[in-house]
């Protein structure tokens, strides 16, 4: 079977034949199966050299070799603007240019919504500022997160129209240790619009994608009740993989958990090789799992080369029996 019905039967459960891998999603990356394409709207994420948005936000652009530009100004820093905002208009048709120049049929082409909803909101207003208004503005803050909302459905139907397999959707609502929100800010504010955008890919029978960074075990529940089919990126240090594996994972697919704030960025080739058995291991059994990083700074290219080659040899299903022991040996001999 071809990498993009693999990767279909790894989201259905549907006897894959091996598990797919992921390292940078660019096209021309040898080191990239190459099974799924991200396709954002112009305007989704911040422009990379900085400089103001379509949504008037200001960014300083950093380092762009490892992360995105930050907001330094924020035009709903006081919610008393909301009423005279200029929303972006999500049918100007240049907004879409860049996702049909790219979209390629022989991969899994998901329509991507970069700073969903909670990232949207405090990027417009400040982080600070949005997270002191949830408790004395609530109402307003609705109203602000339902007009990004509706913005985003918007967005989510150009793209079914455009005959996408799905959707990718970042929003990151987790620290290295807790959430940023708690669990219970999260259903009442976010949780049911985020709910709203999903449904419009599910009423077409579409794959949901969801981003989220940091420790959001809390809920992960809540994501599979509103229809996200695969998760990323389980990251290895903020959340118990395993713990999630065992309880949700004959309903939600994970994607990403190689940990990229040391082993793939600053480790060895053989602890980049430990550890990628390590992943099919523990989240591959039974299916259910795509390889990869959890976030995309530069990786040494022999950590990137030692990645792919392992998910090859050790990600064909049916699973080889003896893989914890097998990363046993390989961890005692470093």
């Amino acid at each position: 079977m071809d990498r993009k019905e693999n990767l279909i039967r790894v989201i259905t459960f549907d006897h894959p034949d091996h598990v797919p891998w992921f390292l940078t999603m660019r096209s021309d990356d040898p080191y990239d199966e190459g099974a799924f394409q991200r396709l954002p709207y112009e305007g989704a994420f911040p422009p990379r050299e900085g400089g103001r948005d379509m949504w008037g936000i200001e960014w300083q652009a950093s380092d762009t070799r490892l992360m995105l530009p930050y907001p330094v100004k924020h035009p709903l820093a006081d919610l008393a603007a909301l009423d005279d905002y200029r929303w972006p208009d999500p049918n100007d048709p240049r907004l879409l240019e860049p996702v049909k120049r790219e979209m390629d049929p022989s991969r899994l082409m998901l329509g991507t919504h970069g700073l969903t909803l909670m990232e949207r909101a405090h990027s417009l207003m400040g982080m600070e500022n949005l997270f002191l208004a949830l408790m004395t503005e609530p109402d307003r803050v609705k109203l602000l997160l339902r007009k990004i909302a509706d913005f985003q459905i918007r967005m989510a139907e150009h793209f079914t129209r455009l005959g996408v397999d799905g959707a990718w959707f970042s929003d990151d609502y987790g620290s290295q240790s807790a959430m940023l929100i708690s669990p219970a800010t999260f259903r009442e504010f976010f949780k049911p619009l985020l709910a709203e955008i999903i449904q419009v890919y599910k009423r077409a029978g579409l794959f949901v994608f969801f981003h989220s960074c940091g420790h959001v075990e809390p809920i992960v529940p809540d994501l599979i009740e509103i229809g996200v089919d695969v998760l990323h990126p389980v990251q290895k240090r903020a959340n118990d993989q395993g713990k999630l594996k065992r309880e949700y994972g004959n309903q939600l697919v994970f994607a990403g958990g190689m940990d990229t704030q040391y082993t793939l960025t600053l480790g060895t080739p053989e602890e980049v090789r430990a550890e990628a058995v390590e992943q099919i291991a523990e989240l591959g059994q039974g299916g259910g799992y795509i390889a990869g990083p959890e976030n995309w700074p530069p990786f040494p290219s022999q950590n990137a080369e030692a990645f792919a080659t392992t998910v090859r040899e050790y990600g064909k299903y049916p699973l080889r029996t003896d893989l914890h022991d097998l990363v046993h040996k390989m961890k005692e001999a470093r």
